[in-house]
């Protein structure tokens, strides 16, 4: 009798630690299942399939949008607000950051709980902290200014490169036919880009707004002396030299005020070829720093220079 209730015993224990290691097979199967492992500049690193609180601190919230993974919070910000031309597409997200910067309230992204954090290669000194409150830390690779590679990083993480390559070829296409309208109505005539700073002229190549009117819009730029940096610091004088047709301007404002209007009742300025002819667009300093260096702010503005260009 008692040989008899000890191989029962035997049996119940050898059945529970089957039914046990079962369900422990199921639970990692059922994690797996849940999360994937992707490369980024710390190496891999395990995140979710389906993040459902994503804080996002690497400019990378318009990728975000476009692939519908909307974050929670986002550092796509001008002065601490949300960018104007986001915040249709961002109700409910809170600011959080400045993703150009390297500094973030560490306590108040605890407060969010994200399950995935994203980062971008400027603020790598934050992956440490980060990674303690969600180890599904990105570090980004490309740079800020390369967003077209940052777009395509962004949506490999989740799978999704054929959505953003339909969305930038239908930017390119929307781009190529402005460049044919604004070319019929400008012919070879140049173009220069001017950023008026506290304590100079700053003439801009392809970086940032820059990046649409010369490399995606493929206007006639003034010639450079050093084109492979984002700008060239000139005097007053100096503008003189390069006579564009046409001038595209951005007043960065408070000390560059005086430097703006100094430059507009001067000589100089009034007798530059895109002054007399009134061909001088003028952008705000929001539009500068937001719509040059992501997806939808670029197609945004493509629809404002149409507005600038050809108004005539």
């Amino acid at each position: 009798m008692n040989k008899k209730r000890s191989l029962l015993l035997m049996l119940v224990v050898a059945l529970m630690s089957l039914f046990a290691v079962a369900c422990t097979s199921d639970k990692e199967d059922a994690k797996a299942a849940d999360t994937k492992t992707v490369k980024h500049a710390k190496g891999e690193v395990e995140i979710p399939v389906e993040p459902k609180r994503i804080v996002d601190l690497s400019g990378s919230t318009e990728e975000l949008i476009l692939l519908d993974k909307k974050p929670i919070t986002t550092a796509n910000t001008y002065k601490e607000k949300i960018q104007k031309h986001l915040v249709g597409d961002l109700e409910g997200v809170d600011p959080l950051g400045w993703y150009w910067g390297d500094k973030v309230d560490i306590e108040k992204v605890m407060e969010y709980k994200p399950d995935m954090i994203i980062i971008n290669n400027r603020q790598v000194k934050l992956y440490d902290q980060l990674a303690k409150i969600t180890p599904a830390t990105v570090v980004l690779e490309s740079e800020l200014d390369d967003w077209r590679g940052k777009f395509k990083e962004v949506a490999r993480l989740f799978d999704k490169e054929a959505t953003a390559d339909a969305w930038l070829k239908d930017y390119d296409a929307k781009a190529a036919e402005l460049s044919t309208k604004v070319k019929e109505q400008t012919k070879d005539e140049k173009f220069m880009f001017l950023a008026v700073a506290a304590k100079n002229y700053r003439v801009y190549g392809n970086f940032g707004y820059g990046d649409i009117l010369f490399n995606d819009l493929k206007l006639p730029n003034i010639e450079r002396k050093d084109v492979d940096k984002p700008y060239d610091q000139i005097s007053l004088e100096g503008l003189h030299a390069f006579n564009p047709d046409h001038l595209v301007t951005v007043n960065f404002g408070g000390d560059a005020d005086k430097l703006n209007e100094e430059m507009k009742k001067s000589v100089i300025w009034n007798n530059i070829n895109a002054v007399k002819n009134n061909n001088v667009y003028e952008i705000d300093n929001e539009t500068f720093n937001s719509k040059g260096f992501n997806p939808i702010g670029k197609m945004s503005a493509l629809e404002d220079i149409e507005k600038m260009l050809l108004k005539k």
